[in-house]
C-alpha cells in the first residue's frame, strides 16, 4: 500500500429521496485530525477527482471527505437530473453533520467549486454557524447576462416543465484549464458526466442563483473566494459581489488574472500556488477556531 492510498476509505448513505450516495475519506488513519475539510464538487464531476487537493490537505493534518452529489459519479439517480438543486444541500448537511458527530471538537470547513460552490453557500445562507470557514473556488454565484439571456431563460423554463430532462447547455471544456492534460483528462474520466445539462435541473438552479443573489449578505462563516478572470462557465462578477455583500468579518477575494475554471488545477506553480493558498488558510483558521 502506497502512502497515497493508507487512510483511504469508501463508504454510502442513502438520501432523503432514497438515492443511495458514493462517499470517499481520504484520512482514516489520522487519530487527531486539526480540521474537518469536505468538498463539494461541481456539476458534471464526482469526487475522486479532487484527490490531488484531497491529499495535500490530509498531509497538513485534515480529515477530508466527500461525496458523489446524486446524479454524479458512483452515486445513484439520473445522470445529473434533480427537480431541486436543494436535494444535493440536504445531503451535504446530512453528511458534514454525520462526520461532526464523530469529531464534535474539530473545526470544520467547507470547499465548493463551480456548482459546488453555490451548495456551499445555500447550505450556509441557511445555517450560518454550519462550519467554520468556506473556500469557493470560482463559484457559480450569478448568472452571467452575457451567456445566458432573459430569453433562454423564458424557453429553458417552459422545457423544463414539459421535457425536463431534455439536454438544453453542454459544458465549454476548453475553459476548464490552461493544461491541455488536465482537460484530456477530464474527457476521458468515465465518471465524469459528459452529456448536455438538462432543463429542470437548469431552472432549479437558475431559481437557486437568484435566491443566493438576494440572501448572499446574510454569509457571516470566514470566507475566501477565488475566481480567475478568464472563467468563462462561472462569472467572477458573482465573486466580487459575493465577496462585497457577504457580511462575514473574514473575508478574503483573489482574483487570478488569466486563470481559466479550475483554478485548483492549472498549469504547474499556478494550480500548485492555488492550492496552497487554500491550504494556508484553513491552517491558519484551525489555530483561531
Amino acid at each position: 500500500m502506497t502512502q497515497a492510498e493508507r487512510g483511504l476509505r469508501e463508504s454510502s448513505f442513502t438520501s432523503k429521496n432514497g438515492k443511495k450516495i458514493f462517499c470517499r475519506y481520504w484520512c482514516e488513519d489520522l487519530n487527531k485530525p486539526r480540521a474537518l475539510v469536505f468538498i463539494s464538487h461541481g456539476a458534471a464531476e464526482h469526487c475522486l477527482y479532487y484527490s490531488p487537493l484531497a491529499l495535500q490537505l490530509k498531509n497538513a493534518g485534515c480529515y477530508v471527505f466527500a461525496h458523489d452529489h446524486v446524479g454524479h459519479g458512483q452515486s445513484e439517480g439520473d445522470r445529473v437530473h434533480v427537480n431541486d438543486i436543494h436535494e444535493y444541500v440536504d445531503d451535504v448537511f446530512y453528511h458534514l453533520d454525520m462526520v461532526s458527530e464523530r469529531f464534535p471538537d474539530i473545526p470544520k470547513f467547507i470547499i465548493g467549486h463551480s456548482m459546488g460552490g453555490a451548495i456551499a453557500i445555500i447550505a450556509l445562507i441557511e445555517r450560518p454557524d454550519f462550519v467554520n470557514g468556506m473556500v469557493l473556488i470560482s463559484p457559480a454565484v450569478t448568472t452571467d447576462p452575457g451567456t445566458i439571456s432573459p430569453l433562454k431563460i423564458f424557453f429553458g423554463k417552459i422545457v423544463a416543465k414539459i421535457l425536463p430532462q431534455t439536454p438544453v447547455l453542454h459544458l465549454d471544456t476548453s475553459n476548464l484549464s490552461r493544461d491541455k492534460a488536465v482537460v484530456q483528462k477530464y474527457l476521458d474520466d468515465p465518471l465524469v458526466y459528459h452529456g448536455g445539462l438538462k432543463a429542470r435541473w437548469g431552472a432549479s438552479f437558475l431559481k437557486w442563483l437568484q435566491w443566493i443573489e438576494s440572501n448572499m449578505s446574510r454569509i457571516v462563516c470566514p470566507l475566501l473566494v477565488m475566481h480567475g478572470t478568464a472563467d468563462r462557465l462561472t462569472t467572477p462578477e458573482g465573486s466580487k459581489k459575493l465577496a462585497k455583500y457577504a457580511e462575514s468579518k473574514d473575508k478574503t477575494l483573489k482574483i487570478y488574472e488569466g486563470y481559466y475554471h479550475q483554478l485548483h488545477y492549472e498549469p504547474e506553480e499556478d494550480g500548485a500556488g492555488v492550492r496552497r493558498e487554500i491550504i494556508e488558510w484553513i491552517s491558519a483558521r484551525c489555530k483561531a477556531a
